[in-house]
């Protein structure tokens, strides 16, 4: 199914560009590249230490005199 979606000129010729700086064939391609990005989850960080125990991740992370 095809769909017209009204947008600006300066909207279209941002499109253009982008479309071929990013070497796509379409602009529901171009389209389709942006909702993956926007949707895509964020990095997540576990395993980031790999196998330290937690005792070792924390060792050293607060100075001594911060200790009562």
């Amino acid at each position: 199914m095809t769909t017209t979606i009204q947008v600006n000129d300066d909207t279209i010729e941002l499109l253009k560009t982008l479309r071929e700086q990013l070497s796509l064939s379409s602009y529901d391609a171009l389209m389709k590249f942006f909702i993956r990005k926007t949707m895509k989850p964020e990095k997540s960080m576990w395993g980031y230490y790999g196998k330290m125990t937690m005792k070792e991740i924390l060792n050293g992370l607060r100075d001594e005199t911060d200790r009562y």
